[in-house]
Formats: structure tokens, sequence, C-alpha cells
């Protein structure tokens, strides 16, 4: 039994999710798309980021505390929008979305989480944003639009980088796809992880809770509502569809997948209120930039226009200020809450958000920086 004092580090608790969860589980929070060059190079690219301290001046107790479209957060980090979250553990975004509550950061529920928009806002409260892939049904995007609004949501976060499916080699050799293949493999490696077995059959199979009510039929038949998903829930997002969700989305609008300044500056022009720069945790494009390796630029194109925050490679409270110190005024991590819920459930989120909060502050103290907004000043 591994207790709390253990688990010091996202490696410690990604060993212990390891541990916990069937195979074919582990590789969908691991595995990035194709060869994992972009994960890779993210880490890579994480890891030339200095920064330099400024000893000789004044030290006070460092504010974490930041202002994200009016509201104020403790800390300069959320939680990313997780899709099929319920396969890693049962009820995993409800844990996120209480985790993030109680610390007070951003949670934002993907579309394809397995809870719903009204589930989500009553255990996340005003901490609650929603991440929209727009289908191509126009009357179910407002409908998610409008759901969202009436549940509180006032921060709308629609996803650019998923205009095709990636190639995930281990899921598509584990047959972890939509609807999901029953493998021999597979039967035998949740045999293998019966704690997890026991909480999932318990539970039942994971559901796209936000998607249920327009599916009719389909919702019955699990290759019905793959082939919806599909074919109705999914198109490719350009700047004309962009458009039309600023004009029916009275709240804050949010653009996640950012990752060249033509890009940024289409967004800016039609005047969206944040962006996400990002490569998808490295899952979409093997070939693509680190967002550090682009994020200098945009801020400097945008910076006047909108909040600029970023994710993907994030595993410390020393990686959020490295992306802080290069420009971006908030992140978002994904992985390292897979891992938290699959190790420790509730104890791990809650965990989790204390060390990345312990790991900033003591980023904080040793740089002589009072605020994480004065972070940019040690980029070394």
């Amino acid at each position: 039994m591994t207790s709390l004092s253990q688990i010091q580090c996202l490696e410690d608790f990604k060993r212990l999710a390891k541990r916990k969860l069937p195979g074919f589980a582990f590789d969908y929070i691991e595995e990035g798309c194709n060869d994992d060059c972009a994960i890779r190079r993210n880490r890579r690219v994480l890891d030339e980021v200095l920064l330099e301290p400024h000893y000789l001046t004044s030290y006070r107790e460092p504010d974490t505390q930041v202002n994200l479209f009016g509201k104020a957060y403790a800390s300069p980090f959320g939680i990313a929008p997780l899709g099929l979250s319920g396969l890693i553990w049962p009820n995993a975004s409800i844990m996120h979305a209480r985790g993030a509550k109680q610390a007070n950061i951003p949670f934002v529920l993907s579309t394809v989480a397995t809870i719903s928009i009204e589930q989500a806002a009553k255990e996340a409260g005003d901490n609650f944003w929603f991440q929209l892939y727009p289908p191509a049904d126009r009357g179910i995007c407002i409908d998610l639009m409008q759901r969202a609004w009436q549940s509180g949501c006032r921060n709308l976060v629609v996803t650019l980088d998923v205009p095709t499916p990636s190639r995930r080699i281990k899921a598509i050799k584990s047959g972890l796809s939509v609807p999901p293949k029953v493998s021999v493999s597979n039967v035998l490696q949740a045999a293998c992880r019966p704690h997890w077995s026991m909480a999932t059959l318990k539970q039942g199979m994971p559901e796209f809770a936000n998607l249920t009510p327009y599916m009719g039929d389909a919702a019955n038949n699990m290759q019905d509502a793959a082939n919806f998903i599909r074919t109705t829930m999914r198109d490719v997002v350009d700047l004309h569809y962009l458009q039309w969700i600023r004009e029916h989305w009275q709240g804050n609008l949010i653009v996640k997948g950012v990752l060249g300044v033509a890009d940024a500056k289409d967004l800016a022009l039609l005047q969206v209120d944040g962006l996400v720069v990002s490569n998808h945790g490295g899952r979409q494009l093997d070939a693509a930039a680190s967002p550090l390796e682009v994020l200098t630029d945009i801020k400097q194109l945008v910076a006047e226009d909108l909040l600029l925050m970023a994710d993907s490679g994030i595993a410390s409270g020393v990686d959020v200020a490295r992306y802080l110190a290069m420009g971006a005024e908030a992140v978002l991590l994904g992985r390292g809450f897979m891992y938290a819920v699959a190790a420790k459930q509730q104890i791990g989120v809650h965990h989790y958000i204390e060390l990345l909060q312990i790991e900033l502050q003591q980023v904080l103290s040793q740089l002589h920086c009072n605020d994480v907004q004065s972070l940019i000043k040690h980029l070394g």
C-alpha cells in the first residue's frame, strides 16, 4: 500500500497508476501519436527553459493568485479537458471537478467526457469551463452551448486541432477505439487489475454523457453510438465555423490548439477572448512544434488583445513556472491529473494539486519572485 507521503512527484503517481490500470487504459494516458516525437520534444524544450534568480531584490512570500476572465483563482493552472476519463477510473471527471472547486482552479470539461455538463457544473461551481468539439449538426452545437450557459458556464473552450483522428499505435493494436473492441488480451489485462475491474463493473460501461440526449435509439447500441459520434458529433473547425460560434456564444470564447502566429492573428481579429497554445499533449501531430517554441512570438502579436494560456508536457510546478516565464498567463494540465486519479482517486487529485502548488511556491521563493505575473522577468 503506497501512502501519500511516498508520492512526491508525477513519476510517483505514474508508477502507481501503472500498477492499478489495465495496460490498454494506462497506454491511453501515456501514448502520443505515431512515434511519440512530439511528446519527447515537449519535454526536451521544457527542460531547456532556464530561470534566473534575483537574490539581491527584496523578498516576500510569493503570491500565486491569478485573475482569468474576471475571476480570481488560487493558482495559475487548471485541469485540461480529458476525454474518456471514465475509462481511467469511474467518475474521474467528478473527482477532478471537486478537486478544482476545493483548490479554486479552473476545471475544463470535455465534450466527450463521461459526465454531463449539468453534473460538472454542480460539482465544480463557477470553476467550471466547457470544452466544445463543434459537431456537424449546428442545432446540436447550439444546444450544447445553451446547456453550458444555463449551467453557469461563462468560459467556452473550442478545440481546433482534431480535424482527423490521430494514429495512436498502442491503441490501434489493443482495440481501444470507439466502440471498444473486446479482445482476449484486454480481458486478461482487466482481470489482472481487480480493483479497477470491480470499480468499472460497479459503475457500468462509460458513456458519452453529454451526447446521449441527441442519440435517440443509437444510445442503446455501442456500434450505433460510435457511428453517430463519427458522423454527427465531429466537424472540422475553421475560421468560418468559429465566426458562427462567436456570434452564438455570449460568454468568453477561448480557442485551444493554436500553434502558429498566422492563426493567432486571425483569432485576435475575430475577437476571441483567449488562446491556449497547445499541441494536444503530443497526441495529434507528431511533427508539431512544442508550444514553448511559438509562445513568445504569439504573445508579442496578441498580448494586448486577449488572454494567453498554454498546455502540453507540463508535469510539475517548475514546468508551470517555465511556461509563465515564457509568456503564458495560465496553463492547463491533462496527463498528470489522469495519473493522479488512477493512482489514488479523489485524494490523488487533491494531492497532485497540492504538490503543484508546493513546487510552484518553492520556485518563486528561490527566484525572489513575488508573484506569478513577474516570472517573465526571471527568464534566463
